[in-house]
């Protein structure tokens, strides 16, 4: 019994099933090759809803963490103003001083949350400028959905969406450097009385 004959095709056909396939397992790299999506449009819907979403996240933990900084600020000026007779040299010795490490350990420990926050959200960027920099030069995309608020064709990782999360990623990082100068200003303090 012989196999079942397999009919030509011309070069064309085959080099545009060749790069559809190829378009397809590109896309799909984040879902391991499965069938996720019907269209390029819902894959760019799909990345945007993402990026939004990470974008909230990171958001709410900048928030949160911003709303226990102010709360540190505020009982370490408060400490520092106490001007108690009886004890308040050793309060002012020994709470400002706690307050600054327990700020700038939870500076530290915030820096990797919103470092990762940020890392997926590069991460989702580079896919959708992917999918833009394939699809919408070959035409699946149409044109007023290409760009990105204006992204247009800045490079992945440009600076234009970089810049509105850079508040994020420096603010663990300053406020490390304010408290390492609040806990050497209070033993500098202490030194001097």
């Amino acid at each position: 019994m012989q196999p079942p004959a397999i009919p030509p095709i011309s070069a064309a056909a085959f080099a545009e099933a060749c790069m559809t396939d190829l378009r397809t397992l590109l896309l799909n790299q984040d879902t391991q090759g499965a069938e996720l999506f019907d269209s390029p449009k819902e894959r760019l819907i799909f990345y945007r809803s993402e990026i939004h979403f990470e974008s909230s996240l990171l958001a709410e933990r900048t928030s949160a963490y911003l709303s226990s900084q102010s709360f540190l600020m505020i009982a370490f000026a408060s400490s520092m103003a106490n001007s108690n007779p009886e004890w308040g040299e050793l309060f002012r010795l020994v709470v400002p001083a706690i307050l600054s490490v327990l700020g700038l350990i939870t500076s530290l420990h915030a820096m990797p949350g919103i470092k990762s926050n940020f890392d997926v959200i590069e991460r989702w960027h580079q896919k959708q400028s992917e999918l833009l920099q394939l699809e919408g030069r070959v035409g699946m995309l149409p044109n007023n959905e290409s760009a990105l608020f204006g992204e247009g064709s800045s490079p992945v990782g440009g600076p234009r969406y970089k810049r509105t999360l850079l508040f994020s990623l420096r603010t663990p990082i300053i406020f490390s450097l304010v408290w390492s100068a609040f806990g050497l200003l209070c033993l500098a303090l202490s030194l001097m009385d």
